[in-house]
């Protein structure tokens, strides 16, 4: 009975896996930052972005929480090498495009760069954990 893998796996997977724990990682902590705000906190921002946050519909919020969630989590599964990382990175990806739409739209159409490298990071991590999940590296 043969235990070791005959795939090995190219130092590029370990690279992009850790880029994608630490990016979803700051994702998540500014989440907390945002949900978690007290009331002193928000009286230090200016007067649009109290007046932005204090307007968000519920179901922004919530997109925020399912993508920057699902993406840490698929992250970890990522470099565990669980095929559910593929799954979890296009749950992301969909609350991503639901979350930056209403950016783009309505908060701050003129500035999309972030919102923009979010969906293209978002696109490449499903992209790389279907081409992982191809070559057999997720189990």
């Amino acid at each position: 009975m043969n235990f070791t893998s005959t795939n090995k796996l190219p130092v590029y997977f370990w690279a992009v896996g850790i880029i994608a724990l630490f990016w979803n990682a700051f994702g998540v902590y500014n989440y907390l930052i945002q949900a978690f705000m007290t009331e002193e906190q928000l009286t230090h921002l200016p007067k649009t972005n109290q007046v932005l946050h204090a307007g968000l519909p519920a179901w922004y919020v919530s997109a925020f929480a399912i993508a920057v969630f699902t993406g840490l989590i698929a992250s970890i599964f990522l470099l565990i090498r669980k095929r559910l990382a593929y799954i979890l990175f296009i749950i992301s990806f969909l609350a991503i495009g639901v979350q930056q739409f209403y950016v783009m739209t309505v908060i701050i159409p003129r500035d999309i760069f972030l919102s923009l490298s979010s969906i293209v990071i978002a696109v490449y991590l499903v992209w790389f954990s279907k081409r992982a999940v191809a070559r057999e590296w997720l189990k």
